[in-house]
């Protein structure tokens, strides 16, 4: 399961506070591509948007009162700079539905190791 599974929901967890929901997205694909990158990214975030909309973690979470639901993206590689710009436009525009992007960098790199 990654970024290039659109299918499947990576990881899911509940907040240290039980309110929320994680959604997790791996993504170990360089940047070579950008822009197939960012659109496999874009359906993969589209896909976890519908999930969390549709309150289908209920099967999961049984009687939990979920307030919010954050997607959290753990990237193999560095962020390009239309990457972050990418990443946000999607949580300007879903932040008004109680949802959060985070991500993080797993290996980051440096101008010797690229």
């Amino acid at each position: 399961m990654s970024v290039v599974d659109n299918k499947t929901v990576d990881g899911i967890a509940l907040t240290y506070d039980k309110n929320g929901i994680v959604l997790l997205i791996t993504d170990h694909l360089d940047w070579s591509d950008e822009y197939q990158h960012l659109m496999m990214l874009q359906e993969k975030i589209n896909v976890y948007i519908t999930f969390l909309e549709q309150k289908q973690y209920e099967k999961i979470y049984k009687g939990e009162e979920i307030a919010y639901g954050v997607i959290e993206i753990h990237f193999l590689h560095n962020l390009t700079v239309n990457a972050k710009k990418f990443l946000q436009s999607v949580q300007n525009q879903v932040a008004e539905l109680g949802i959060k992007i985070q991500y993080s960098v797993s290996q980051e790199e440096t101008d010797e190791t690229r």
